[in-house]
């Protein structure tokens, strides 16, 4: 079995609770490095994660031993660490979305097909075990046609939201949040066309960045999506399905902690309802997994990067399409 030598770039609290403590569970990864510009948190992670830690981006790069480098930044420069890292011939696997334009997105497919390189997104609740279950009542015909799927993901107010309020790091509810939806909603049904029915993205009086907003879609087969996002509201994080002969819906289906267990809610023809719990499973571990799989087919490779250009041409049109509202 080949180890891949993984270098984090970025050292915010995600990388360090839940990015860092993933990969060292698996053998099949090896942490080399970290890299961040401030030289304390670099020195910290390193000492403790006993790898090599740099302030400067180009010394990561330039290092022959890193095969890929995980890209844990603020959402505005996902574009630039990205384009560098493959251009230096490195693999990308970057948090989510990869960038704030379908043109910028398309751009890194093309530079990682001609350099041969993997360039993943991470949407880590594509990979957990509750999202496959969802996958399997839309796929299962005893259920029937589906008619609709109703999706909601929004948060509070945080206490140190960081690069959300900055418009110029891509903050924002659209960027930040709606993205898991679409994604979630592309991935269901991936082999469909969609249509956008209706969008809209809302920003308060005066503000640089959106907080929140709504989109009605429509599938080939018929189905349709409601999706609604949004910060500083009350915490939503599930989705509901509604097909001809039944109905299916869960709880944290984006977001959700480690030790969580997923329960599911079915009601049949007649409404009547019974429930069952999941498994507890590790969202990040789960996702690495998958990404050390596609690292070495280069036909899984070429289909990430169609799952990417798929998200993000949605994304761009949800924003040509949305009536902007204060």
């Amino acid at each position: 079995m080949k180890t891949i030598n993984i270098a984090v770039w970025g050292l915010g609290r995600h990388a360090l609770v839940r990015i860092l403590p993933a990969i060292n569970t698996m053998s099949e990864i090896a942490l080399i490095g970290v890299c961040s510009r401030n030289k304390k948190i670099v020195s910290d992670v390193a000492s403790k994660q006993s790898c090599i830690g740099w302030t400067s981006s180009n010394e990561m790069l330039c290092d022959p031993n890193v095969d890929v480098i995980y890209i844990s930044s603020p959402i505005g420069v996902h574009f630039n660490q990205a384009y560098d890292a493959l251009k230096a011939g490195k693999n990308v696997w970057c948090e989510k979305p990869l960038t704030c334009s379908y043109e910028d997105s398309s751009r890194l497919v093309s530079l990682a097909q001609r350099n041969n390189k993997m360039l993943v997104e991470a949407f880590m609740f594509l990979y957990h075990p509750q999202f496959d279950k969802l996958r399997n009542y839309i796929n299962d015909e005893r259920y029937g046609h589906v008619h609709s799927l109703n999706c909601k993901f929004g948060i509070p107010s945080l206490e140190n939201p960081g690069f959300r309020l900055d418009e110029n790091l891509g903050g924002g509810a659209f960027w930040d949040i709606a993205s898991y939806p679409f994604a979630a909603v592309t991935s269901l049904f991936e082999s469909q066309d969609i249509k956008i029915l209706f969008a809209e993205v809302i920003k308060e009086h005066n503000a640089s960045i959106d907080t929140d907003g709504r989109a009605l879609l429509k599938f080939a087969s018929g189905t349709l999506a409601y999706l609604e996002w949004g910060m500083n509201l009350s915490y939503r994080n599930e989705i509901d399905v509604w097909s001809e002969k039944g109905s299916f819906f869960t709880d944290k289906i984006f977001s959700k902690p480690q030790d969580y267990k997923s329960k599911y809610f079915y009601r049949d023809l007649r409404g009547e309802e019974n429930s069952e719990e999941g498994e507890i499973s590790d969202q990040f571990i789960n996702m690495f997994k998958v990404f050390y799989n596609i690292y070495f087919s280069s036909v899984l490779i070429s289909k990430e990067y169609q799952s990417i250009l798929k998200r993000g041409k949605l994304l761009d049109e949800i924003l040509i399409n949305s009536k902007f509202k204060e």
